[in-house]
């Protein structure tokens, strides 16, 4: 069924969630969402065949009683890496593939790291690498996962975009990368540099996008960037508050506004910008 906010569909609607072949993150969830609450076919990706391959089963397994197990397709794609970006578009692009050769309808830049491998975040006891210990190399793993990844996987994807009559683009941000909510905290709670910098850069992807890709995809394009809040997963080593599916909420809220919904902000349903889980804009 379709929520009363969302665009009334003429056709299945078909949402691809890089970084979304582990069941324990928020991507994961926000595709079962958007099969369960408003019929999409949904498109999981990563960088491993094999893990993709036990996403799609996982997610076809927990279906499987409410006849959705066929909307759930798996895709091979290395965000970092553009040859298999142009694979993953190739395979798409198909009449055979994950789209039958038809649109793409969502595009939900879902993965991102904390930190570079080994220097802090998921599987190590540093939740965040610290501003003083961060270096350059640790800036450009880091803003090459969170910013240019997005920028090379939208741009490879606008073709499969353009074909859809309403595209949505979600952008998964943060609070923290809020130059505004960010400069009204205590120092102690202001660490994470390389990845909060990331997530304002991100944001202003977002903008971006929004105001330049209408043009290429249609004006009925909405590109916005979503902040779940501190949700309980490995990547902050499950310390966060949020449940899964309280986070990946903000994304389906995005992947099916209406053709009057808002266009080029960062939006998210949790504390301290909302107090009654409604979705509101939070401040650049």
């Amino acid at each position: 069924m379709t929520s009363a906010t969302s665009a009334t569909p003429t056709s299945v609607r078909t949402a691809l969630i890089t970084g979304s072949f582990d069941a324990r993150p928020i991507g994961f969830t926000a595709a079962r969402l958007l099969i369960q609450q408003h019929d999409f076919n949904v498109i999981l990706s990563g960088r491993r065949a094999q893990a993709v391959h036990e996403a799609v089963s996982k997610l076809k397994e927990e279906l499987a009683s409410s006849s959705f197990d066929a909307r759930v397709h798996g895709l091979v794609l290395d965000v970092d890496d553009q040859s298999s970006i142009d694979l993953a578009v190739l395979q798409l692009l198909d009449p055979s593939g994950p789209l039958l050769g038809g649109a793409l309808d969502v595009l939900i830049n879902n993965a991102g790291v904390g930190a570079p491998p080994g220097r802090g975040g998921k599987g190590s006891n540093v939740l965040f690498l610290q501003t003083e210990l961060t270096t350059s190399a640790d800036m450009v793993d880091v803003f090459t996962t969170n910013v240019a990844a997005p920028v090379a996987v939208t741009n490879a994807l606008l073709p499969l975009l353009s074909k859809s009559d309403r595209a949505r683009i979600v952008n998964v941000s943060s609070a923290r990368g809020s130059p505004a909510f960010g400069s009204g905290l205590e120092a102690e709670r202001t660490g994470a540099m390389v990845y909060n910098a990331s997530k304002a850069a991100l944001n202003m992807v977002t903008l971006m996008q929004a105001k330049n890709l209408p043009q290429h995809i249609g004006a009925n394009l909405k590109v916005n960037a979503a902040s779940p809040g501190h949700v309980k997963t490995p990547f902050n080593n499950f310390t966060g508050l949020r449940s899964l599916e309280e986070g990946a909420a903000v994304y389906v809220h995005l992947a099916t506004l209406p053709d009057d919904g808002p266009t080029g902000q960062l939006i998210g349903n949790h504390a301290p910008f909302s107090t009654d889980g409604s979705f509101v804009q939070i401040p650049w």
